[in-house]
């Protein structure tokens, strides 16, 4: 029998609710799963970083590149609770 729970993936900051959860079924497979999910987030971060910083975007303001920022740092966070979630799980 496989156990399995729902994991709230935290916001940016407490007083917001989580808007994504990650179903972690105690198997080998979700937590490879959980853990490929965290890679491409994090791919992803990298690839918009690596962008931001050679595209010579010019800035028309003082928050021109903030969008990029809170994405990255979303995906950056959003595959950190996964691999936690994924330790945590197999530490069952």
């Amino acid at each position: 029998m496989s156990h399995q729970s729902f994991y709230p993936l935290a916001g940016d900051n407490s007083e917001t609710q989580p808007v994504l959860f990650a179903l972690a079924l105690d198997n080998p497979q979700q937590r490879n799963a959980l853990l490929d999910e965290a890679m491409v987030r994090l791919n992803a971060a990298t690839a918009m970083s690596d962008a931001l910083v050679t595209a010579q975007i010019e800035p028309h303001g003082a928050r021109t590149h903030a969008p990029f920022a809170e994405a990255i740092a979303i995906l950056s966070r959003d595959a950190a609770q996964l691999m936690q979630i994924a330790r945590g799980v197999s530490a069952r």
